[in-house]
């Protein structure tokens, strides 16, 4: 499909098969590991479901969404690229997109991973209530809008041969058998949800020079309807970002990293976008080491032994480019400090630096901080897809996106009248995924 052109548009007609969409989907966040990029359109985001804490306490709680401004914004960024847009039943459908490396890729730069590698991901069956029972039969308003156990057999065809996807086809019982990993999502009116867990392998045995996709479709007595669809990022041309990690030392004590660091940047993080992780680790810069002949320095160092922190990004930087690389702002350094600011623990610019960061959350604000250096913004800024666009932004601090925070403040007044401050911690735990169009934007300007 030629850049620019109009997707191939599927619909299917009146059908003998009881209508439903099918809709690949992975594990909730608190249990994805960011192994690969997974991203799809939720619509819930859009509804006012979620129960907001305002920003001051004494106010009540109020039903709002999580997501404001132009919903079609936010959808175009799910159907940009797709190959085929497929109308179910007359019904939208928006995609979810799968991001996974060759592995002829990680057979070459991840030593032999790629052998058995194949990512598992669930099916959600949306039913569509109708005009007929999937017997052509009439529904009978007096029985429950239920799923059939009436033999359709879902089979899926991938656009590319590189593409697998096990097994290839699945009767529809899954989604109603008692046993296994299989459950009923809701059970409200126009609502019939049914998920099965872990229902599919998809790996991709060589590199995908275009975007591709695998159709789902439904079949029953003659009858073939498309129903569902995955798109598969490509990954024929896979970045590299080099990362240069160093530890900044202004006293006796040594700054800390994670123990897992490298592992997340690799493989749980800046992987989802299909971008490679190279990470250099350079030698300490020892602030100590030129005090003596350097009056700056000295008067950095006299300034950080009382607690003034207002020019230690500045001076960091003019230093580093001073005694160790003048090219400090081409590369993407990350230096580690055990400089406590109370604003923030990291902080982006010409380089990312962490201010004493906890180690339990040090892989994620590294990969925050990086996603800023390549243009990210946070997720409760307006997120503008095209300059001349519409936009859509997030409430803060209830995603597990990297761009979002692990926490939201709200004001609370005390008996005494004053008004303190409060954290709230992000119900999701952990920040662990990009969305789609952040991959788009990552890929463009890692260098």
């Amino acid at each position: 499909m030629a850049i620019g052109s109009s997707p191939t548009v599927v619909k299917t007609t009146q059908t003998c098969l009881q209508e439903f969409t099918i809709h690949f989907r992975r594990a909730e966040d608190r249990v994805f590991d960011g192994r690969y990029g997974f991203d799809w359109y939720r619509p819930e985001f859009f509804k006012k479901m979620t129960y907001y804490q305002p920003l001051t306490s004494s106010e009540e709680r109020i039903k709002v969404a999580l997501v404001t401004g132009d919903i079609n914004t936010l959808k175009s960024t799910y159907t940009h690229g797709q190959k085929t847009k497929i109308l179910p039943y007359g019904k939208e459908y928006i995609p979810a997109w799968l991001a996974i490396y060759s592995t002829e890729w990680l057979n070459v730069h991840r030593s032999g991973q790629g052998e058995n590698y194949s990512v598992a991901l669930d099916l959600e069956l949306n039913l569509i209530e109708d005009k007929n029972d999937g017997e052509l039969n009439p529904i009978d308003n007096n029985k429950e809008f239920e799923l059939k156990n009436n033999g359709t057999i879902l089979k899926f065809e991938a656009s590319n041969p590189n593409i697998v996807i096990d097994p290839s086809e699945m009767n529809i019982n899954r989604f109603l058998s008692t046993f296994g990993n299989n459950k009923k999502l809701s059970n409200q009116e126009n609502d019939q949800k049914y998920l099965v867990s872990n229902a599919v392998n998809i790996s991709c045995k060589s590199a995908l020079e275009n975007h591709e996709e695998i159709l789902v479709y439904a079949e029953k007595n003659g009858c073939k309807e498309v129903v569902g669809q995955l798109m598969l990022y490509h990954n024929a041309v896979i970045p590299t970002l080099k990362v240069i990690f160093v530890d900044v030392i202004t006293n006796e004590e040594k700054p800390r990293r994670s123990y897992d660091y490298e592992d997340f940047l690799q493989n749980r993080s800046f992987n989802q976008a299909l971008i490679n992780v190279e990470i250099i680790n350079a030698p300490p810069f020892d602030f100590r080491k030129y005090h003596k002949n350097d009056v700056d320095v000295n008067i950095s160092l006299n300034k950080l032994n009382i607690n003034n922190t207002s020019y230690f990004l500045d001076d960091l930087s003019k230093f580093y480019k001073k005694y160790q690389d003048k090219s400090l702002a081409a590369k993407n350094y990350v230096f580690v400090t055990n400089v406590f600011k109370e604003e923030g623990v990291g902080s982006g610019g010409d380089s990312v630096t962490l201010f004493k960061c906890p180690e339990d959350i040090f892989n994620q604000v590294v990969v925050h901080e990086l996603g800023h250096r390549f243009g990210l913004i946070h997720l409760f800024d307006s997120q503008k897809i095209n300059p001349q666009g519409k936009s859509f932004q997030f409430l803060p601090g209830l995603t597990g996106n990297f761009l979002d925070y692990d926490h939201r403040k709200i004001d609370e007044k005390e008996k005494n009248g004053k008004t303190k401050s409060r954290a709230i911690r992000n119900p999701t735990f952990s920040l662990s995924y990009f969305f789609k169009y952040q991959w788009d934007l990552l890929r463009k300007r890692v260098k």
